[in-house]
């Protein structure tokens, strides 16, 4: 008997799902919604039944990145309140990781060697991250995260024969709150300038300019302290292009605070530039401060010289009062500048807890000094009028400092 022949239907059917094959293969051509995700994921998994169905767990919106002692202080109305939260003396700078998880069927358990975690932010996955943990693991910490933003993630199983199976994509967005802190393995009070909202409706861009501790030890640049770990953190993940050292680099007791540290201990790829100023009381008023101050924002006027990382010795006083001037260039309330400054209490920045860093610590040194210029109606018109005016920082440069770090706000 002759076979039967495909009727013309199931032919056109059969053509059309030809056709449509090599379309689904493809990977997004435009900004990806969670709607959009799930049809590709969808179809995907027509085409190609999964040997075992991964489950990730949704987080949903406004997911934090702060542990419960920096949440409080960020929520309380007074960011001079720092010292009922953290003193300076222990390690309490990183963030709260996000925890990945997901489920697998009881078929599966036993049989998993491995999971494949990714994780991404741009439809066309530019971004994505791989983290591999081990298959009797169903859970990923997440460090880094910036705010503000939407996540999308997947995790594929490989079990003991070889297959792979891969879930469907969910999503994570985490809270507009900063600050953007960091997790750097040896070195602490680690976090992004970027994040925070400008008085105008703005806000400042995240990725670009980083502030923390140094990476090698005062008066010795064979001692680094950052750990190869941290390393490639700053390196390999954040992109760090340029170090930027404010430490002494001339004898301070007979020694040189910065060690005479010539390359960046990140490695030959970033580059080492050394801008040494004083501090203390002179930390405004110091004459080659004031020419440091003026280098620096040229050099901050410069896009390809990002990512940059800025540091002094811990982090708070010299970084403290450059992160001050970008910042409150670009808009940043006063509020906010401080909750920035003060922040750094909870890192391990002091032996004494008297040493904590408070109002009092700078605000006469330069705080008021800005705020109660006469020429701008507001904070940031000041800071720029007397950057250009007092300190000498070429126009062209403040120009171009707001320009690279603030987001413009959102026309309706």
């Amino acid at each position: 008997m002759k076979p039967k022949r495909l009727s013309l239907g199931v032919l056109s059917l059969l053509l059309a799902l030809a056709l449509l094959l090599p379309l689904a293969s493809c990977g997004p051509r435009s900004a990806e919604t969670p709607t959009e995700t799930a049809a590709v994921t969808t179809a995907a998994t027509t085409e190609a039944p999964q040997k075992y169905t991964i489950r990730p767990r949704e987080l949903g919106e406004s997911v934090s990145i702060h542990t419960d002692p920096q949440a409080a202080y960020l929520a309380a109305s007074d960011p001079h309140s720092i010292l009922t939260y953290a003193n300076a003396t222990a390690e309490a700078s990183r963030p709260e990781p996000i925890k990945l998880s997901w489920s697998i069927p009881a078929s599966a358990a036993g049989h998993i060697a491995s999971f494949a975690v990714r994780i991404w932010t741009k439809s066309d996955r530019s971004d994505v991250k791989t983290a591999t943990v081990a298959g009797d693991v169903k859970e990923y910490s997440f460090y880094n995260a910036m705010v503000g933003t939407t996540y999308y993630w997947n995790v594929s199983a490989l079990d003991d024969e070889g297959d792979t199976s891969t879930s469907k994509t969910a999503t994570f967005t985490t809270e507009t709150q900063a600050p953007r802190n960091l997790s750097v393995d040896g070195v602490t009070n680690v976090r992004d300038l970027g994040g925070w909202a400008t008085e105008d409706g703005g806000r400042i861009r995240q990725g670009l300019l980083y502030r923390g501790a140094r990476f090698s030890a005062n008066f010795d640049a064979t001692d680094i302290t950052i750990t190869e770990a941290g390393i490639r953190t700053l390196r390999d993940e954040i992109g760090i292009k340029t170090e930027i050292d404010l430490r002494q680099t001339t004898a301070v007791n007979n020694r040189n605070e910065s060690g005479g540290l010539t390359a960046s201990p990140l490695g030959d790829s970033v580059r080492y530039c050394a801008f040494p100023m004083e501090y203390g009381d002179v930390l405004f008023s110091d004459p080659k401060n004031i020419q440091r101050i003026r280098e620096i924002f040229a050099f901050l006027s410069d896009e390809s010289n990002y990512p940059i990382y800025f540091h002094c010795s811990i982090g708070t006083d010299r970084t403290g009062l450059i992160a001050w001037l970008v910042n409150g260039l670009c808009g940043v309330s006063e509020n906010d500048l401080w909750r920035d400054y003060l922040f750094s209490d909870f890192g391990l920045i002091e032996s004494n807890p008297a040493n904590a860093r408070t109002r009092a610590k700078n605000e006469n040194i330069y705080v008021n000094q800005l705020k109660n210029y006469a020429q701008g109606d507001t904070l940031a018109e000041k800071i720029y009028n007397y950057l250009k005016n007092e300190i000498g920082v070429a126009e062209t440069d403040l120009q171009a400092v707001i320009r690279i770090m603030k987001e413009p706000p959102v026309s309706e």
